[in-house]
């Protein structure tokens, strides 16, 4: 190259165009093989998820299907199992019931006897039949701390609970469309009256019955006294039988033997079940894996070695731009100046030599910043 590049034909203008006619090409190859490998980094991307997913439904399918082969002999044992239990239960049950019966029977007996008595006597004193009641007892006759509970109870659902109950029910329903003058009056007037006759009935009832009576209910006393012992132990007995947790005495070894064997067969089962799990999570879950991308890594490792060409040629490319990006800075840029290395500019300046407008670059360049002034 001549050191005044500026006394240059066009020769070194066509140079100057063609190196950067390269460094466009250049540049254009470096920007599709960046674009390509960024898709090509998406699309392996997508493809190793692809073969994720698929590993992962393909095993958990299979995990699946061998748990339900499982699960039905499971099933089916179980519901064995809740029948043979539910056998043995009702056969205890029953035989509890009659164990209780048996040894209630002399207090079920001696109640039944009170009870008898107890009727007989209120008929020859001619004493009204509901006296005999243990509620009558409970509200007119208490004798212990818990009937005067049951005593307080039963005056304060009498008086309190009966009345507001029956008040609310005919406010909100038989009063519902009345004025709220009437219906005030009536939510006094209901439990007003109720409780009035109510303790008329319980006066009568103390006048008629208790005062008139007292000492065929106080004789009464003695065989409802009798009945609730008897009940009390009654009660104390079957809670015996019930909590008894001793099955030898009703006869049900053979139900046993029979709910073991089920139980043994599902611990069985269970047993089985674990180590087929653990299997296949141990080696055919990997069997699996290697089957699924037997068939798909061939294709992942075609689609990685396009991906390592496209970075090798990329690579290439940008030490080749570099590289004549460097030469046109050191032998074009330095000389004629930034401004001027464009492609249609160069173009001008040809043309303009070409037409004979101008011998040199630098009359080229006069010309091209000064047409008007005309050939130099």
């Amino acid at each position: 190259m001549a050191e005044n590049v500026f006394g240059e034909g066009r020769e070194y203008l066509i140079r100057v165009r063609e190196a950067l006619a390269e460094k466009d090409q250049l540049t254009e190859r470096s920007g599709e093989l960046k674009s390509s490998l960024k898709k090509q980094e998406k699309d392996i991307a997508s493809e190793e998820k692809s073969i994720r997913d698929e590993v992962n439904s393909v095993v958990k399918k299979r995990r699946s299907e061998v748990e339900d082969e499982y699960d039905k002999q499971l099933s089916s044992i179980r519901s064995r199992k809740k029948k043979a239990a539910s056998e043995k239960d009702k056969k205890v049950d029953a035989l509890k019931e009659s164990r209780i019966k048996e040894e209630t029977r002399d207090h079920v007996e001696d109640s039944r006897e009170a009870e008898k008595e107890l009727k007989k006597l209120f008929r020859k004193e001619k004493v009204p039949g509901f006296a005999r009641s243990k509620l009558f007892y409970v509200m007119f006759m208490p004798n212990s701390p818990l009937q005067i509970l049951m005593m307080i109870i039963c005056y304060l659902v009498l008086f309190a609970g009966i009345p507001t109950v029956v008040t609310l029910l005919v406010r909100n329903f038989l009063l519902k469309d009345a004025s709220e003058q009437a219906r005030t009056m009536w939510c006094i007037l209901i439990p007003a009256v109720m409780i009035i006759l109510f303790m008329v009935i319980i006066f009568l009832i103390y006048v008629k019955v208790k005062a008139r009576h007292i000492d065929t209910l106080r004789l009464g006393r003695r065989y409802r006294n009798a009945v609730s012992k008897n009940d009390q132990r009654i009660r104390e007995i079957r809670r015996s039988v019930e909590k008894d947790t001793d099955e030898s005495q009703y006869d049900v070894d053979e139900l046993n033997q029979k709910l073991e064997a089920i139980i043994a067969e599902e611990d069985d089962i269970l047993e089985q079940k674990s180590e087929a799990l653990k299997v296949f999570d141990e080696q055919t879950a990997e069997n699996l894996k290697a089957e699924v991308e037997a068939g798909r890594l061939p294709q992942l490792e075609e689609m990685k070695q396009q991906k390592a060409a496209t970075e090798a040629e990329l690579e290439q490319v940008e030490k080749a731009l570099q590289e004549k990006t460097l030469e046109i800075t050191r032998d074009y840029v330095s000389h004629l100046g930034e401004d001027m290395m464009k492609s249609e500019k160069l173009e001008d300046l040809v043309r303009i030599m070409e037409s004979g407008q101008a011998s040199t670059i630098s009359e080229a360049i006069a010309y091209y910043k000064n047409p008007n002034k005309g050939t130099v």
